[in-house]
């Protein structure tokens, strides 16, 4: 019987994909319902491949298309989880609009007191910071904080996970290494070899001097390496997070960082900040 973990690799084989005009999706597709905001049917249609519909099946036996609906199946079931205890192969529902009405759902991958690493269909990828999270264009890992996030659940899994360490502390988890398979225009299956981001080593105390236009959202510099490492050794981001363009997450983390230390909370890496992170990699 397939479990948790098989939700996550299934889910990630299919980072990658881009929809095509009008959401247009083989997830729709499969649902019956193509050209629909479809991040539920993606998350139908993980669960699936595994022959676990029947842990999501809120409005058919294929599972749900319409998240608020869903929400509500899991919450009659008791499947609500304690929003920092979130566990990989567990659902998360948002509230994009902070409404209060679910009008998002994603595939938890990881999970920490800081945030969480997430795959979710018709949502957009990090570092397109001005476009929808709720009606994006195609299939990616997240890396998102908790500001938005409704409600997580968990299915009935026949397998319960069993972490190696704690995912409520400040500890960010390991993603590993998979190849992709993504699929494109009409189901057709098109292989593609992806890794997520192996971590550096970053350990000597030797770092590029501060400059603030080498740290700034969508550059990827030896000094944001560096930063980068620093949040990774402070707690504040995942492993995943490392060695990547930066994003609006790192800035978040910056400013949890900058909180923790007793700093003033901008998010700016300023002369003051780079140096005491600097001197986290030591």
């Amino acid at each position: 019987m397939a479990n948790a973990l098989d939700i996550v690799t299934t889910a990630q084989k299919q980072v990658g994909f881009v929809e095509g005009e009008n959401n247009d999706s083989p997830y729709g597709l499969w649902y019956g319902m193509n050209h629909e905001p479809y991040c539920a049917m993606f998350v139908s249609w993980v669960f699936a491949q595994n022959d676990l519909s029947h842990l999501v099946a809120a409005q058919t036996p294929k599972g749900f298309a319409y998240c608020p609906t869903g929400l509500a199946w899991f919450q009659q079931k008791k499947a609500v989880v304690d929003k920092y205890a979130g566990q990989p192969g567990d659902l998360v529902f948002y509230s994009f609009s902070g409404n209060g009405i679910a009008d998002h759902v994603e595939i938890l991958v990881a999970a920490s007191r800081d945030g969480i690493t997430t795959i979710g269909g018709n949502t957009s990828p990090d570092h397109a910071l001005s476009a929808s999270q709720a009606n994006g264009g195609g299939v990616y890992l997240r890396h998102r904080p908790y500001l938005y996030v409704l409600a997580i659940v968990r299915p009935e899994y026949e397998t319960p996970f069993k972490p190696t360490s704690s995912i409520g502390t400040n500890k960010p988890l390991a993603i590993g290494t998979a190849a992709t398979t993504v699929l494109g225009a009409g189901g057709m299956a098109i292989h593609q070899s992806t890794t997520t981001a192996p971590t550096k080593s970053l350990t000597t105390a030797s770092a590029p001097a501060w400059k603030a236009s080498d740290l700034l959202v969508g550059k990827k510099t030896p000094a944001e390496l560096i930063v980068e490492k620093a949040l990774y050794n402070a707690g504040l981001i995942p492993a995943v997070n490392q060695n990547s363009t930066f994003t609006k997450a790192h800035l978040d983390a910056v400013k949890l960082y900058q909180k923790k230390v007793g700093l003033p909370v901008t998010g700016i890496i300023d002369q003051v900040t780079y140096t005491l992170l600097v001197k986290g990699i030591q």
